[in-house]
Protein backbone atom coordinates (compact mmCIF):
# COMPACT_ATOMS: atom_id res chain seq x y z
CA UNK A 1 0.00 0.00 0.00
CA UNK A 2 1.22 3.30 -0.77
CA UNK A 3 1.29 6.34 1.47
CA UNK A 4 1.35 9.33 0.53
CA UNK A 5 1.64 12.83 2.92
CA UNK A 6 0.04 15.91 1.88
CA UNK A 7 1.84 18.94 3.13
CA UNK A 8 -0.55 22.01 4.03
CA UNK A 9 0.26 25.18 3.10
CA UNK A 10 1.35 27.90 5.78
CA UNK A 11 -0.32 31.32 4.54
CA UNK A 12 2.32 33.96 6.40
CA UNK A 13 -0.36 36.17 5.88
CA UNK A 14 -4.17 36.18 6.40
CA UNK A 15 -6.76 38.61 4.83
CA UNK A 16 -10.15 39.52 6.57
CA UNK A 17 -13.05 41.00 4.80
CA UNK A 18 -16.69 40.95 4.56
CA UNK A 19 -17.80 39.53 0.90
CA UNK A 20 -20.67 42.39 0.21
CA UNK A 21 -18.80 45.41 1.61
CA UNK A 22 -14.99 44.87 0.85
CA UNK A 23 -14.32 42.01 -1.67
CA UNK A 24 -13.11 44.04 -4.06
CA UNK A 25 -11.05 45.40 -1.93
CA UNK A 26 -9.56 42.16 -0.45
CA UNK A 27 -9.14 40.74 -3.68
CA UNK A 28 -7.24 43.89 -5.00
CA UNK A 29 -5.03 43.79 -2.56
CA UNK A 30 -4.30 39.94 -2.71
CA UNK A 31 -3.13 40.73 -6.11
CA UNK A 32 -1.10 43.28 -5.18
CA UNK A 33 0.65 41.49 -2.36
CA UNK A 34 1.06 38.73 -4.91
CA UNK A 35 2.79 40.50 -7.40
CA UNK A 36 4.84 42.20 -5.06
CA UNK A 37 7.09 38.93 -3.93
CA UNK A 38 4.49 37.49 -1.42
CA UNK A 39 3.20 34.64 -3.91
CA UNK A 40 1.62 31.80 -2.36
CA UNK A 41 2.20 33.17 0.67
CA UNK A 42 -1.31 35.21 1.38
CA UNK A 43 -4.65 33.47 2.27
CA UNK A 44 -7.33 34.31 0.50
CA UNK A 45 -10.66 32.31 0.25
CA UNK A 46 -11.47 33.53 -3.60
CA UNK A 47 -8.85 31.92 -4.40
CA UNK A 48 -6.90 29.12 -2.61
CA UNK A 49 -9.32 27.99 -0.23
CA UNK A 50 -9.99 24.44 0.33
CA UNK A 51 -11.52 21.60 2.34
CA UNK A 52 -14.24 22.59 4.63
CA UNK A 53 -14.32 26.15 5.00
CA UNK A 54 -14.85 27.12 8.62
CA UNK A 55 -12.10 24.89 9.55
CA UNK A 56 -9.93 26.24 6.95
CA UNK A 57 -10.11 29.32 7.90
CA UNK A 58 -9.42 28.39 11.26
CA UNK A 59 -6.32 27.36 10.56
CA UNK A 60 -5.16 28.96 8.19
CA UNK A 61 -5.83 32.12 11.11
CA UNK A 62 -3.65 29.93 13.45
CA UNK A 63 -1.20 29.21 11.47
CA UNK A 64 -0.48 32.73 10.05
CA UNK A 65 1.65 35.71 11.20
CA UNK A 66 0.49 38.85 9.90
CA UNK A 67 -3.57 39.44 10.41
CA UNK A 68 -5.24 42.10 7.65
CA UNK A 69 -8.47 43.27 7.99
CA UNK A 70 -9.80 44.89 5.14
CA UNK A 71 -12.93 46.94 6.72
CA UNK A 72 -15.56 49.36 5.76
CA UNK A 73 -17.63 51.69 7.27
CA UNK A 74 -20.39 49.66 8.16
CA UNK A 75 -18.20 46.79 8.64
CA UNK A 76 -18.42 46.76 12.33
CA UNK A 77 -21.53 49.28 12.69
CA UNK A 78 -24.18 46.53 13.58
CA UNK A 79 -22.56 43.77 15.92
CA UNK A 80 -24.24 42.46 18.47
CA UNK A 81 -23.26 42.65 21.93
CA UNK A 82 -25.11 39.96 23.54
CA UNK A 83 -23.21 37.50 21.96
CA UNK A 84 -19.83 38.48 23.06
CA UNK A 85 -19.16 35.57 25.53
CA UNK A 86 -19.83 33.33 21.96
CA UNK A 87 -17.12 35.17 20.15
CA UNK A 88 -14.86 34.80 23.12
CA UNK A 89 -15.16 31.38 23.07
CA UNK A 90 -14.42 31.27 19.97
CA UNK A 91 -11.56 32.84 20.03
CA UNK A 92 -9.92 30.59 22.48
CA UNK A 93 -11.04 27.83 21.45
CA UNK A 94 -9.35 24.02 19.90
CA UNK A 95 -9.60 23.39 16.21
CA UNK A 96 -12.01 20.49 17.81
CA UNK A 97 -14.05 22.51 19.61
CA UNK A 98 -14.74 25.05 16.93
CA UNK A 99 -17.79 23.10 14.93
CA UNK A 100 -19.28 22.03 18.42
CA UNK A 101 -19.44 25.77 19.33
CA UNK A 102 -20.41 26.79 16.06
CA UNK A 103 -23.49 24.18 16.12
CA UNK A 104 -24.34 25.68 19.69
CA UNK A 105 -24.83 29.19 17.80
CA UNK A 106 -26.89 27.67 15.23
CA UNK A 107 -29.08 26.18 17.18
CA UNK A 108 -29.98 29.22 19.83
CA UNK A 109 -30.49 31.57 16.54
CA UNK A 110 -27.30 33.08 16.59
CA UNK A 111 -25.47 33.42 13.34
CA UNK A 112 -21.54 33.06 12.59
CA UNK A 113 -20.09 36.16 11.97
CA UNK A 114 -16.63 35.33 10.54
CA UNK A 115 -15.07 38.81 10.33
CA UNK A 116 -15.83 39.24 14.19
CA UNK A 117 -14.59 35.81 14.60
CA UNK A 118 -11.45 36.10 13.29
CA UNK A 119 -10.44 39.65 14.30
CA UNK A 120 -11.26 38.43 17.66
CA UNK A 121 -9.11 35.15 17.52
CA UNK A 122 -6.45 37.24 16.02
CA UNK A 123 -6.59 39.72 18.91
CA UNK A 124 -6.49 36.48 21.50
CA UNK A 125 -3.60 34.99 19.75
CA UNK A 126 -1.79 38.30 19.57
CA UNK A 127 -1.47 38.12 15.66
CA UNK A 128 0.19 41.10 14.06
CA UNK A 129 -3.05 42.88 13.48
CA UNK A 130 -3.07 45.97 10.83
CA UNK A 131 -6.25 46.99 10.13
CA UNK A 132 -7.50 48.91 6.70
CA UNK A 133 -10.29 51.48 7.49
CA UNK A 134 -11.70 54.19 5.43
CA UNK A 135 -10.46 57.85 6.01
CA UNK A 136 -12.26 59.68 8.86
CA UNK A 137 -15.69 61.59 7.48
CA UNK A 138 -18.63 63.39 8.98
CA UNK A 139 -20.45 59.94 9.31
CA UNK A 140 -17.91 57.64 10.15
CA UNK A 141 -14.62 57.87 12.19
CA UNK A 142 -12.82 54.33 13.16
CA UNK A 143 -11.02 55.56 16.41
CA UNK A 144 -13.95 56.80 17.85
CA UNK A 145 -16.07 53.42 17.62
CA UNK A 146 -17.67 51.37 19.76
CA UNK A 147 -16.81 47.86 19.87
CA UNK A 148 -18.14 45.03 21.88
CA UNK A 149 -15.26 42.94 24.38
CA UNK A 150 -14.22 40.43 21.96
CA UNK A 151 -12.74 42.69 19.62
CA UNK A 152 -12.53 46.27 21.17
CA UNK A 153 -8.65 45.86 21.18
CA UNK A 154 -9.42 46.52 17.43
CA UNK A 155 -8.84 50.26 17.88
CA UNK A 156 -5.64 50.03 19.54
CA UNK A 157 -4.06 48.77 16.99
CA UNK A 158 -2.34 51.33 14.38
CA UNK A 159 -4.81 51.66 10.86
CA UNK A 160 -3.95 52.38 7.88
CA UNK A 161 -6.64 54.89 6.16
CA UNK A 162 -7.88 54.18 1.92
CA UNK A 163 -10.09 56.46 0.01
CA UNK A 164 -13.36 54.46 0.37
CA UNK A 165 -13.70 55.26 -4.02
CA UNK A 166 -14.31 52.84 -6.57
CA UNK A 167 -11.57 54.07 -8.10
CA UNK A 168 -9.01 53.61 -5.42
CA UNK A 169 -6.43 50.63 -5.86
CA UNK A 170 -4.58 50.56 -2.41
CA UNK A 171 -1.31 51.83 -4.70
CA UNK A 172 -0.88 54.66 -2.18
CA UNK A 173 -1.02 52.66 1.04
CA UNK A 174 0.51 49.14 0.10
CA UNK A 175 4.02 50.50 0.51
CA UNK A 176 3.04 50.86 4.22
CA UNK A 177 1.61 48.04 4.02
CA UNK A 178 4.21 46.28 3.03
CA UNK A 179 6.70 47.96 5.55
CA UNK A 180 4.83 47.15 8.42
CA UNK A 181 4.25 43.45 7.59
CA UNK A 182 6.70 40.88 9.60
CA UNK A 183 6.39 38.09 6.59
CA UNK A 184 9.06 37.89 4.32
CA UNK A 185 8.50 38.14 0.86
CA UNK A 186 9.55 35.74 -1.51
CA UNK A 187 12.27 38.24 -3.15
CA UNK A 188 13.53 39.03 0.31
CA UNK A 189 13.44 35.02 1.32
CA UNK A 190 15.24 34.51 -1.87
CA UNK A 191 17.95 37.45 -1.29
CA UNK A 192 18.51 36.13 1.75
CA UNK A 193 18.88 32.19 1.09
CA UNK A 194 21.19 33.76 -1.48
CA UNK A 195 23.23 35.69 0.75
CA UNK A 196 23.36 32.47 3.15
CA UNK A 197 24.74 30.41 0.17
CA UNK A 198 27.47 32.86 -0.95
CA UNK A 199 28.50 33.21 3.09
CA UNK A 200 28.41 29.54 3.26
CA UNK A 201 29.90 28.82 -0.01
CA UNK A 202 32.72 31.61 1.26
CA UNK A 203 33.45 29.58 4.19
CA UNK A 204 33.92 26.27 2.93
CA UNK A 205 35.95 27.47 -0.02
CA UNK A 206 37.99 29.45 2.44
CA UNK A 207 37.81 26.42 4.86
CA UNK A 208 39.30 24.53 1.62
CA UNK A 209 41.44 27.13 0.53
CA UNK A 210 42.76 27.63 4.46
CA UNK A 211 43.50 23.59 4.35
CA UNK A 212 45.61 23.62 1.10
CA UNK A 213 47.12 26.77 2.49
CA UNK A 214 48.06 24.62 5.86
CA UNK A 215 48.97 21.77 3.94
CA UNK A 216 51.21 23.64 1.30
CA UNK A 217 52.75 25.53 3.65
CA UNK A 218 53.92 22.25 5.83
CA UNK A 219 55.16 20.73 2.46
CA UNK A 220 57.24 23.85 1.94
CA UNK A 221 58.28 24.21 5.34
CA UNK A 222 59.86 20.58 5.77
CA UNK A 223 61.74 21.18 2.24
CA UNK A 224 65.36 20.87 2.48
CA UNK A 225 66.75 19.61 -0.61
CA UNK A 226 66.84 21.89 -3.98
CA UNK A 227 64.87 18.65 -5.69
CA UNK A 228 62.27 18.79 -2.53
CA UNK A 229 62.21 22.21 -3.90
CA UNK A 230 61.62 21.44 -7.13
CA UNK A 231 58.87 18.73 -6.25
CA UNK A 232 56.86 21.20 -3.97
CA UNK A 233 56.88 23.81 -6.61
CA UNK A 234 54.82 21.17 -9.30
CA UNK A 235 52.18 20.75 -6.58
CA UNK A 236 52.15 23.84 -5.25
CA UNK A 237 49.57 27.00 -5.46
CA UNK A 238 50.49 29.03 -2.94
CA UNK A 239 53.82 28.25 -1.86
CA UNK A 240 55.38 28.37 -5.60
CA UNK A 241 56.71 31.48 -5.97
CA UNK A 242 58.59 30.39 -2.49
CA UNK A 243 59.71 27.64 -3.68
CA UNK A 244 61.00 28.85 -6.85
CA UNK A 245 62.91 31.73 -4.90
CA UNK A 246 64.30 28.96 -3.12
CA UNK A 247 65.55 26.94 -6.23
CA UNK A 248 66.96 30.27 -7.56
CA UNK A 249 68.91 30.43 -3.54
CA UNK A 250 70.35 27.02 -4.54
CA UNK A 251 71.50 27.72 -7.89
CA UNK A 252 73.51 30.91 -6.99
CA UNK A 253 74.97 28.95 -3.68
CA UNK A 254 76.39 25.89 -5.66
CA UNK A 255 78.26 27.80 -8.26
CA UNK A 256 81.13 25.89 -8.83
CA UNK A 257 83.79 28.31 -8.06
CA UNK A 258 83.29 29.27 -4.03
CA UNK A 259 84.91 32.51 -2.36
CA UNK A 260 87.35 31.82 0.18
CA UNK A 261 90.52 33.12 1.84
CA UNK A 262 88.41 35.90 3.37
CA UNK A 263 91.59 37.84 4.61
CA UNK A 264 93.31 41.56 4.45
CA UNK A 265 96.37 40.45 3.54
CA UNK A 266 96.48 38.30 0.79
CA UNK A 267 94.04 38.39 -2.38
CA UNK A 268 96.11 34.72 -3.80
CA UNK A 269 94.14 31.39 -3.79
CA UNK A 270 90.83 33.51 -2.95
CA UNK A 271 88.46 31.09 -4.71
CA UNK A 272 87.77 27.06 -4.31
CA UNK A 273 86.59 24.55 -6.93
CA UNK A 274 82.87 22.32 -5.10
CA UNK A 275 81.68 19.72 -5.67
CA UNK A 276 77.92 20.13 -4.16
CA UNK A 277 76.22 17.23 -3.00
CA UNK A 278 72.59 17.05 -4.56
CA UNK A 279 71.43 16.16 -0.61
CA UNK A 280 72.33 19.24 0.54
CA UNK A 281 70.21 21.50 2.22
CA UNK A 282 69.49 25.96 2.24
CA UNK A 283 70.45 25.74 5.42
CA UNK A 284 73.52 23.48 5.08
CA UNK A 285 74.47 25.46 2.05
CA UNK A 286 74.73 29.05 3.38
CA UNK A 287 76.79 27.96 6.57
CA UNK A 288 79.11 26.10 4.09
CA UNK A 289 79.74 28.68 2.07
CA UNK A 290 80.16 31.02 5.14
CA UNK A 291 82.78 27.94 6.79
CA UNK A 292 84.67 27.56 3.04
CA UNK A 293 84.73 31.68 2.69
CA UNK A 294 86.45 31.66 6.24
CA UNK A 295 89.20 29.32 5.41
CA UNK A 296 92.47 30.84 5.50
CA UNK A 297 95.01 30.07 2.62
CA UNK A 298 98.24 28.53 4.22
CA UNK A 299 101.38 28.43 1.49
CA UNK A 300 103.81 25.39 2.31
CA UNK A 301 107.28 26.16 3.56
CA UNK A 302 109.59 24.84 5.94
CA UNK A 303 109.54 25.86 10.13
CA UNK A 304 111.40 25.32 12.96
CA UNK A 305 108.58 23.31 14.99
CA UNK A 306 108.69 22.34 18.87
CA UNK A 307 110.44 23.92 21.98
CA UNK A 308 113.95 24.95 22.74
CA UNK A 309 112.68 23.70 26.92
CA UNK A 310 110.04 21.15 25.81
CA UNK A 311 106.80 21.26 27.94
CA UNK A 312 104.12 18.41 28.25
CA UNK A 313 104.18 16.39 25.05
CA UNK A 314 105.92 18.85 23.61
CA UNK A 315 109.14 18.14 21.14
CA UNK A 316 112.35 19.76 20.96
CA UNK A 317 113.29 22.56 18.30
CA UNK A 318 113.74 20.66 14.89
CA UNK A 319 112.81 21.51 10.92
CA UNK A 320 110.15 20.26 9.51
CA UNK A 321 108.30 21.14 5.76
CA UNK A 322 105.35 21.33 4.88
CA UNK A 323 105.07 20.32 1.02
CA UNK A 324 101.79 21.17 0.00
CA UNK A 325 100.11 24.24 0.44
CA UNK A 326 96.23 24.39 2.34
CA UNK A 327 93.34 26.12 4.10
CA UNK A 328 92.99 26.14 7.76
CA UNK A 329 89.32 27.54 9.41
CA UNK A 330 89.75 31.51 10.33
CA UNK A 331 87.66 30.24 13.79
CA UNK A 332 86.97 27.02 15.57
CA UNK A 333 83.88 25.29 14.29
CA UNK A 334 81.01 26.58 16.18
CA UNK A 335 77.93 25.11 18.07
CA UNK A 336 75.44 26.41 15.21
CA UNK A 337 77.91 24.79 12.28
CA UNK A 338 78.31 21.53 14.43
CA UNK A 339 74.46 21.31 14.41
CA UNK A 340 73.64 22.67 10.92
CA UNK A 341 76.14 19.69 9.47
CA UNK A 342 75.26 17.26 11.66
CA UNK A 343 71.28 16.99 11.91
CA UNK A 344 70.46 20.56 9.55
CA UNK A 345 69.37 21.82 12.78
CA UNK A 346 69.87 25.76 14.08
CA UNK A 347 70.41 24.45 17.38
CA UNK A 348 73.71 26.17 19.14
CA UNK A 349 75.12 29.56 19.22
CA UNK A 350 76.67 30.46 15.97
CA UNK A 351 79.59 32.71 17.80
CA UNK A 352 80.68 30.04 20.26
CA UNK A 353 83.09 27.30 19.86
CA UNK A 354 81.62 23.82 19.81
CA UNK A 355 82.94 21.45 22.56
CA UNK A 356 82.28 18.06 24.27
CA UNK A 357 82.59 16.54 20.84
CA UNK A 358 85.04 13.59 20.37
CA UNK A 359 88.11 12.95 18.03
CA UNK A 360 85.72 9.64 16.59
CA UNK A 361 82.86 12.19 16.15
CA UNK A 362 85.31 15.29 14.48
CA UNK A 363 85.74 12.36 11.91
CA UNK A 364 82.23 11.79 11.37
CA UNK A 365 81.60 15.65 10.72
CA UNK A 366 84.57 15.45 8.68
CA UNK A 367 82.91 13.13 6.52
CA UNK A 368 79.77 14.80 5.99
CA UNK A 369 81.73 17.88 4.60
CA UNK A 370 83.32 15.87 2.29
CA UNK A 371 80.56 14.72 1.28
CA UNK A 372 78.75 17.81 0.71
CA UNK A 373 81.39 19.63 -0.40
CA UNK A 374 83.96 17.25 -2.73
CA UNK A 375 86.94 18.84 -0.68
CA UNK A 376 89.36 17.17 1.48
CA UNK A 377 88.40 18.41 5.07
CA UNK A 378 90.24 17.37 7.86
CA UNK A 379 91.80 17.76 11.26
CA UNK A 380 95.07 19.77 11.05
CA UNK A 381 98.22 17.44 12.10
CA UNK A 382 100.05 19.16 14.45
CA UNK A 383 102.14 20.45 12.32
CA UNK A 384 99.84 22.25 9.99
CA UNK A 385 98.39 23.52 13.41
CA UNK A 386 102.47 25.16 14.52
CA UNK A 387 103.11 26.49 11.43
CA UNK A 388 99.70 28.44 11.08
CA UNK A 389 99.84 29.32 14.64
CA UNK A 390 103.10 30.81 14.55
CA UNK A 391 101.91 32.94 11.67
CA UNK A 392 103.22 30.80 8.31
CA UNK A 393 105.98 29.52 10.17
CA UNK A 394 107.50 32.79 11.56
CA UNK A 395 109.75 31.72 14.19
CA UNK A 396 109.02 33.91 17.93
CA UNK A 397 106.05 34.26 18.68
CA UNK A 398 105.38 32.57 22.35
CA UNK A 399 101.78 32.84 21.79
CA UNK A 400 99.61 33.07 18.62
CA UNK A 401 100.21 36.66 17.59
CA UNK A 402 102.08 38.05 20.42
CA UNK A 403 104.47 37.55 23.17
CA UNK A 404 101.45 38.87 25.74
CA UNK A 405 98.39 36.81 25.88
CA UNK A 406 95.53 38.62 27.46
CA UNK A 407 95.05 40.37 23.71
CA UNK A 408 95.02 37.27 21.82
CA UNK A 409 93.59 34.39 24.87
CA UNK A 410 91.04 33.64 26.91
CA UNK A 411 92.45 31.64 29.12
CA UNK A 412 92.95 30.93 33.04
CA UNK A 413 94.22 34.43 33.46
CA UNK A 414 91.23 36.30 31.93
CA UNK A 415 88.28 33.41 31.01
CA UNK A 416 84.87 33.60 33.18
CA UNK A 417 85.30 29.71 33.52
CA UNK A 418 83.63 29.51 30.44
CA UNK A 419 84.44 29.83 26.59
CA UNK A 420 83.69 33.20 24.61
CA UNK A 421 83.07 33.74 21.15
CA UNK A 422 85.50 32.87 18.75
CA UNK A 423 86.02 36.11 17.24
CA UNK A 424 86.80 37.95 20.53
CA UNK A 425 90.44 38.48 20.95
CA UNK A 426 92.93 39.66 18.42
CA UNK A 427 94.16 37.23 15.55
CA UNK A 428 98.00 36.34 14.57
CA UNK A 429 98.99 37.41 11.75
CA UNK A 430 96.82 35.11 9.39
CA UNK A 431 94.18 36.32 10.64
CA UNK A 432 93.71 33.15 13.04
CA UNK A 433 91.78 33.11 16.14
CA UNK A 434 92.01 31.53 18.91
CA UNK A 435 94.89 29.29 18.62
CA UNK A 436 95.95 30.16 22.07
CA UNK A 437 93.15 29.30 24.69
CA UNK A 438 89.65 29.31 24.40
CA UNK A 439 89.16 25.53 23.69
CA UNK A 440 91.56 23.47 23.05
CA UNK A 441 91.98 21.66 19.62
CA UNK A 442 91.60 18.10 18.07
CA UNK A 443 94.88 17.37 15.98
CA UNK A 444 95.04 14.54 13.09
CA UNK A 445 98.17 12.63 14.94
CA UNK A 446 98.72 10.56 17.95
CA UNK A 447 98.22 6.74 18.51
CA UNK A 448 95.57 4.71 17.42
CA UNK A 449 93.66 5.22 20.89
CA UNK A 450 95.22 8.69 22.10
CA UNK A 451 94.93 11.62 19.75
CA UNK A 452 97.00 15.09 19.93
CA UNK A 453 95.11 18.45 21.15
CA UNK A 454 96.52 21.70 20.69
CA UNK A 455 96.27 25.57 21.83
CA UNK A 456 95.49 25.08 25.28
CA UNK A 457 91.95 26.25 26.70
CA UNK A 458 89.87 28.84 28.89
CA UNK A 459 91.07 26.69 31.32
CA UNK A 460 94.97 26.43 30.89
CA UNK A 461 97.29 28.23 32.26
CA UNK A 462 99.98 30.90 30.65
CA UNK A 463 102.68 27.76 29.85
CA UNK A 464 99.61 25.71 28.20
CA UNK A 465 98.33 28.28 25.78
CA UNK A 466 101.61 28.75 23.77
CA UNK A 467 102.03 27.68 20.26
CA UNK A 468 104.03 24.98 20.36
CA UNK A 469 102.49 23.11 23.53
CA UNK A 470 101.20 19.53 22.90
CA UNK A 471 98.91 17.37 25.13
CA UNK A 472 96.57 14.27 24.44
CA UNK A 473 93.19 12.88 25.24
CA UNK A 474 91.65 9.65 24.05
CA UNK A 475 89.68 9.50 20.76
CA UNK A 476 86.41 8.77 22.65
CA UNK A 477 86.76 11.41 25.40
CA UNK A 478 84.47 14.80 25.47
CA UNK A 479 85.15 17.36 27.05
CA UNK A 480 83.76 20.37 27.67
CA UNK A 481 87.66 22.30 26.88
CA UNK A 482 87.91 20.59 23.38
CA UNK A 483 86.68 21.76 20.22
CA UNK A 484 87.62 21.48 16.22
CA UNK A 485 89.41 24.00 14.07
CA UNK A 486 88.98 22.42 10.55
CA UNK A 487 91.63 22.56 7.44
CA UNK A 488 91.32 21.40 3.70
CA UNK A 489 93.94 20.09 2.02
CA UNK A 490 95.18 20.19 -1.76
Amino acid sequence: MNIIIVMKQQYNIFISYRRKETADKAEHLFTLLEHNGYRDQVSFDRENLDGRFDIEILRRLDCCTDFIVVLAAETLSSLKYEDTEWYKRLAQCTTDEFPAIEAEMKAAGRELDFVRFEIARAITQNKHIIPLVPVATSDYNFDELKLPEDICQLKKMHAEKYQDTKDFLFKDILPKIMKRLKSRSGKYRFRMYAIIFMILLIVVMGLVLLTKWNGEKDAFESCHTKSDYELCAEHSFFFRSNCEDSIAYFRKLTTRTTPVNDACNTGSKDSIRIKWSDDCSLLQLRVLRKMINSMMYVEKGTFTMGSAEPLGLEDYEHEVEIDKDFYIGKFEVTELEWNVIMSDSVAGNGKLPVTEVSWDDCQIFIRKLQTMTGLMFALPTEAQWEYAAKKNGEKGWVYAGSDEPHSVAVFEETSEGKAEDVDLKKPNGLELYNMSGNVSEWCLDGGESKKRIRGGSYQSAREEITVTYSDAATTGNKSKTVGLRLVINN
